[in-house]
């Protein structure tokens, strides 16, 4: 028999050039239904003109699984259409013995060009000098959101080009800002600076807000740093269309965003998680089943849209007390959900009812727990965002290691657009194979894993590409290579660095072949040979993220450190004691008597002592002699502070050379060795400071001197002095120099013929 038309079709108008078609799969055409087609056509003078079709293909993998069985509900989005113009749409099947017969022709009249303005200007946006590179800003939105909630905003700036006079041109900056305020970092020390903020929502773009007063940032000598280091770089023009002529994938200047846009309570204005139809897109049908399943199926481009709750993310908040659980209320808008201040609320949209995302660093029901992170956990909501991959358009290398819990998510994603336009990187699980993706402008790379990994397995990923060529290796297997189409050999990078998700994955299923997010936990991640900290910054260099937990939390709870010993995590998923002075082994069961003080910085060794005076000898001089024995080239050696001061002195280990840092409170000093030291061999080490002049002497090597900048010259040290290591790494002064534990042994400290005990 004939295919007979599908069930229950809806028509809604969605704005004024998209507008949606539904219906229902009849139970009896499960197994012999291969897909449908939408005709739609304009209507004039109450004829159909012009028709046109859109194929909506069925997954395979669906009706092989038997989902489809009296389930499925379809729904496609047809955009690019005319305003106020009414259209007639009917649909029909098609399968393995032909086309099926096509319902009953519809009408739907896409809204009216009034009803789809965009927002009107944002008020004069509020600005605060924090620093030499940092201004706070803040603004409120225009006298109107048009005729749709406001979707997101940008922020556009004028700089000082030559003195006195500012740029005549705007650098807009393209980051979608979904927040209210924000802080903006890499500016340039004693420069003037002018803001100016757009709105945009689903029917474009508002104009400009008034500028903002021209304020100025500070000078580095104002902050006493002495020196301001990497000379941040940005890009005026704006309509470069390729993204190849100028490299603005490397944007020094980015942001910090600090409060989501709010729900607001008895009005209309909502923050909507996507759009639907984009205005200027190329893309410009969407196409989605509805299913009853329980989690999101990857799948193009036809996607999965669950009708029930996601269980699988309560059972994985469950797991740990870190998990930033992502709560569901599922009969809530946002007009009515009460989330905390450290979180924002969206509407969910695929799923119905809402959700309230917990900021970086908060969980909980209502993300009001603090949550300190250290090795992400991800829900399959979850994301963390780094700084936009710099120097990476021609070349980059990316390791990674993880632990996954579900057999699709994605793990990584920078491009130039958040939806996957464009050029862009991505890594994916898909089906338990690792998935490279890149796309230079022309055309996708693919590499796929040979192997596929084990869930709840740590494994880890190398990913590598030159130009057009590219290549991946999992674990210890044979690297898999692959080259990308096509002649362009560059990426734009404009969009931030996703780890573990990202606010668009729903769109990223074409680019990235996955509309899932990370499920697990990841335990390292280094970008051209660099270990990013994954820590929320400025501890580390994470800006942002949603419903993000601690993989390691808990695990100290079944430790059993003894003779006063402290657990802390070591890994994701284990952990170390660390013992006081006298013992040693796992759980500091074994008593030890010290001869010579051995350092290692897996264990996160140091030693502490007083200072044998009081602090008023120090003021103005004071001298050290040391002896030790390097087993790495990089380790902190000593170091004292002031807790209510800028006042510090430090002796570290840099890459072998050994550095003297202090500072009187007005500019820090660097003194380093003109030679590296060589490891497992003893060494004598003497500093000594005079007012703010230093001098380092290694062995019989010259002596070197330096000074510090500022009028002070005077260090109080309030603290003990700490030997190998210090207790926090977080809270040493800003340029310490200090990066990590001692490793090797230390024989003999001295200061001022006080030999420290």
């Amino acid at each position: 028999d004939r295919l007979g038309p599908p069930l229950d079709i809806l028509l809604d108008s969605l704005n004024c050039t998209a507008f949606s078609v539904q219906w229902r799969m009849p139970k009896q055409h499960a197994s012999t239904v291969t897909g449908y087609t939408v005709f739609y056509s304009e209507v004039k003078d109450d004829k159909a003109v012009k028709q046109l079709s859109h194929d909506v293909p069925l997954n395979l993998d669906m009706v092989s699984m038997g989902q489809l069985e009296g389930q499925a509900i379809f729904e496609v989005v047809i955009g690019d259409v005319k305003p106020g113009t009414p259209h007639r749409v009917s649909v029909g099947a098609y399968g393995w013995a032909g086309k099926g017969r096509p319902s009953m022709p519809r009408d739907v009249t896409t809204l009216s060009q009034d009803k789809c303005m965009p927002p009107a200007p944002p008020y004069q946006p509020q600005i605060v000098v924090v620093s030499d590179s940092e201004v706070a800003l803040s603004w409120k939105p225009g006298v109107s959101e048009g005729s749709s909630p406001i979707q997101y905003y940008t922020v556009e700036f004028m700089r000082q080009v030559c003195q006195p006079d500012l740029d005549s041109n705007w650098t807009v900056i393209r980051d979608q800002i979904q927040m209210e305020s924000m802080v903006l970092k890499g500016l340039l020390p004693n420069t003037k600076y002018r803001f100016a903020v757009r709105a945009a929502n689903s029917y474009g773009s508002s104009p400009a807000s008034a500028p903002s007063d021209i304020i100025q940032t500070f000078s580095s000598e104002e902050l006493g740093s002495g020196s301001y280091g990497h000379r941040y770089i940005t890009d005026t023009v704006t309509d470069d269309d390729d993204g190849f002529d100028i490299d603005d994938s490397d944007y020094d200047i980015y942001i910090e965003e600090l409060r989501p846009l709010p729900a607001i309570k008895g009005g209309n204005r909502k923050f909507l998680v996507e759009t639907k139809v984009t205005p200027g897109s190329s893309s410009r049908l969407l196409s989605r089943v509805l299913t009853t399943t329980s989690e999101p199926t990857t799948s193009t481009p036809t996607t999965t849209r669950p009708a029930t709750t996601a269980r699988a993310t309560t059972a994985w908040a469950a797991r740990r007390g870190g998990m930033s659980s992502a709560t569901r209320l599922f009969d809530l808008s946002c007009d009515e959900a009460i989330c905390s201040a450290d979180s924002f609320c969206v509407n969910d949209y695929d799923r119905g009812g809402s959700r309230c995302h917990c900021n970086l660093g908060k969980g909980g029901e209502m993300c009001a727990e603090d949550i300190i992170i250290q090795y992400p956990q991800f829900s399959g909501y979850s994301y963390i965002t780094f700084e936009p991959l710099r120097n990476s358009y021609q070349t980059f290398q990316i390791t990674l290691e993880f632990r996954a819990e579900s057999e699709d998510g994605l793990l990584l994603y920078c491009g130039e657009s958040e939806h996957g336009r464009g050029d862009f990187m991505s890594l994916a699980i898909i089906r338990r194979s690792i998935q490279f993706r890149f796309n230079c402008g022309t055309g996708v790379a693919v590499i796929t894993s040979e192997n596929k990994i084990k869930l709840g397995n740590w494994h880890s990923v190398m990913l590598f590409r030159d130009g057009m060529n590219g290549w991946l290796r999992m674990d210890n297997d044979a690297p898999v290579t692959g080259k990308s189409q096509g002649q362009y050999s560059k990426i734009t990078f404009r969009t931030p660095f996703y780890v573990g998700g990202a606010p668009s994955v729903y769109w990223l299923v074409r680019a990235a072949g996955t509309n899932r997010g990370f499920q697990g936990c990841v335990q390292s991640l280094s970008v051209n040979g660099k270990i990013i900290d994954m820590r929320p910054w400025p501890l580390g260099k994470a800006l942002s993220g949603a419903d993000v937990g601690e993989c390691s939390s808990g695990i100290c709870d079944e430790a059993s450190c003894i003779n006063s010993g402290t657990c802390t995590a070591s890994k994701a998923d284990s952990y170390i004691c660390l013992c006081p002075l006298g013992f040693k082994g796992h759980h500091c069961e074994e008593a030890l008597t010290l001869a010579i003080p051995q350092f290692n910085e897996s264990l996160r060794s140091f030693a502490s002592t007083p200072w044998p005076l009081e602090p008023q000898n120090y003021l103005s001089f004071m001298e050290f002699e040391m002896t030790f024995r390097p087993d790495l080239e990089t380790g902190v050696l000593l170091y004292s502070y002031d807790t209510d001061s800028k006042d510090f002195l430090s002796i570290n280990m840099v890459a072998g050379y050994v550095e003297f840092r202090f500072d009187c409170g007005s500019g820090t000093a660097v003194i380093r060795s003109e030679e590296p030291v060589s490891l497992g061999e003893w060494h004598e080490l003497r500093v000594s400071r005079t007012a703010k002049n230093g001098i380092l002497q290694v062995d019989k090597q010259k002596p070197v001197e330096g000074m510090a900048e500022g009028a002070f010259t005077q260090i109080k040290c309030s603290s003990e002095i700490f030997i190998g290591g210090v207790p926090s790494y977080d809270a040493v002064k800003k340029n310490s120099g200090i990066l990590r534990p001692f490793s090797g042994s230390i024989q003999k400290v001295c200061t001022q013929r006080n030999t420290l005990e």
